[in-house]
């Protein structure tokens, strides 16, 4: 087994720690056996098929951005290029992982890096746009039951919005300046040429060259495509909603039924800017503790460690498992044609 699959491990092993830390400092743990028991299985399908619409809207977002500034793709590789991504956000710190897996990915379909790194740069701007505009209607139309959590709660959120949003200026400031790309590309090529990493400096530069070229000439080619950005924003915004509402069907199998759908909708935005930029895999720690700073106003106290439970393994250990499947399916069939 490799560094990168122990590595894997550790990183589940120490999640699971957490949770099980959380559970055993959970005064309501006795409940755990009578809330599992009551769990309504049908909602939970719900909660299970809301994931696997996160990942369909993923993968047609994939093949719409591709076939607008490269050309048209099919599904079952879109999807299982979205799936790798997925896992591999999962397991890295920040979920940094996830995008070079898919250039490296693509460029094994036949995908210049110049073309899939731009698609994934326009998908993940316009991601953050979405993320952004859900946050300031979440301020807008809920602002007192936001501001009703403590104030560091809403602190952490508000710093995550502001880091977003400087992340989508800083990406469209890329789009705009070819020079500057091409700078720091051949000065990291510069600098791993001196660590021995490159050995043919030339031949790189060359290739970098060509991917720098093609990577500003398609941001710009989407930039006045108005039409394209909007159905993409559309298709992530139902991505997010189907993201978010897994909490809800969560909620739904519990048989509770006091709280409102988009008040969910609402808190998980905020539950996600907090802690999407905690520097560990998954935001371990980070997500766990803050779903119970975000949910217990709607989870009684003897159910919310289970709804955890059930919102963690949705959200992160299925991308894990289906995503993890997906990559040793794709070695396979690589060695099988070696």
């Amino acid at each position: 087994m490799d560094k990168k699959k122990y590595a894997i491990l550790f990183y589940v092993a120490v999640n699971i720690v957490i949770i099980a830390v959380i559970g055993l400092l959970d005064p309501n743990l006795k409940d755990i056996g009578r809330a599992v028991m009551a769990l309504k299985p049908l909602w939970l399908a719900g909660a299970a098929a809301c994931m696997l619409m996160f990942w369909t809207m993923d993968a047609l977002i994939l093949r719409y951005s591709l076939a607008a500034i490269f050309k048209p793709w099919h599904f079952k590789g879109c999807m299982e290029v979205a799936l790798i991504g997925q896992y591999y956000n999962a397991v890295t710190p920040f979920a940094s992982g996830g995008q070079p897996a898919q250039v490296y990915y693509m460029s094994r379909f036949g995908i210049p890096a110049g073309y899939s790194t731009s698609v994934l740069i326009i998908k993940y701007l316009i991601y953050q746009v979405v993320l952004s505009v859900f946050c300031a209607i979440a301020f807008m139309f809920k602002g007192g039951l936001i501001f009703s959590y403590p104030i560091l709660v809403v602190w952490i959120s508000l710093i995550g919005f502001v880091i977003n949003a400087g992340g989508v200026f800083f990406i469209y400031f890329l789009s705009l300046n070819r020079g500057f790309i091409r700078r720091v590309v051949l000065g990291v090529l510069k600098f791993f040429h001196r660590l021995r990493l490159v050995r043919d400096l030339k031949k790189w530069e060359a290739r970098m060259e060509e991917a720098v070229e093609d990577f500003h000439g398609s941001l710009c080619m989407f930039r006045g495509n108005y039409k394209g950005m909007a159905l993409m924003a559309a298709l992530t915004s139902i991505q997010l909603v189907f993201y978010f509402s897994v909490t809800f069907f969560i909620y739904g199998a519990f048989g509770l039924e006091d709280s409102a759908w988009v008040d969910m909708i609402f808190v998980q935005s905020f539950l996600y800017l907090a802690v999407s930029y905690f520097p560990t895999p998954g935001a371990m720690g980070a997500s766990e503790g803050g779903f119970y700073l975000f949910f217990q106003r709607f989870f009684p106290g003897h159910l919310i460690f289970v709804a955890m439970v059930l919102w963690r393994f949705m959200t992160y250990y299925l991308n894990i498992i289906v995503g993890g499947l997906v990559v040793v399916a794709r070695g396979i069939r690589d060695l099988s044609r070696t």
